[in-house]
């Protein structure tokens, strides 16, 4: 058993008490976030600020197709966010190779990356005879 922040017992206190009350008023918790903004924002704040509650919450979110979609589409339609995923998936070569995968999974796709690969290839060429041209 691990013992959480005074934060994070607070914060588990609020989303249990708002559960429990939720449900004694109503057996349907979803409906009363939907409509009750004050439950809603209490219960999604809770949520965010425990970061085991917020890790479980993104767990679940990820767990169907439909879900992930609405995830991954509220990402990339966020700049910040967006470039942070990206950024990530740059530095593991993991994930490159799962985007290099995709991009090469049609004809227009890999006619994109052999183009990329032959600038990329052009422009290190220039570069070492810079180099061996400036050591003469």
């Amino acid at each position: 058993m691990t013992l959480k922040s005074g934060k994070g017992r607070k914060a588990g206190w609020v989303l249990i008490t708002t559960i429990a009350l939720v449900a004694g008023c109503s057996g349907d918790i979803a409906g009363e976030m939907g409509r009750n903004v004050q439950v809603r924002e209490r219960v999604m704040g809770a949520i965010a600020s425990d970061s085991v509650l917020a890790g479980e919450m993104a767990t679940r979110l990820l767990g169907s197709d439909r879900q992930r979609l609405r995830v991954v589409d509220k990402i990339l339609a966020d700049d910040r966010s967006a470039q942070y995923v990206l950024l990530r998936i740059g530095q593991s070569p993991t994930a490159v190779d799962y985007v290099l995968q995709a991009a090469a999974s049609d004809s227009a796709g890999r006619e994109h990356l052999a183009g990329l690969f032959k600038k990329m290839l052009a422009a290190m060429q220039a570069k070492q005879n810079t180099k061996q041209a400036t050591k003469k």
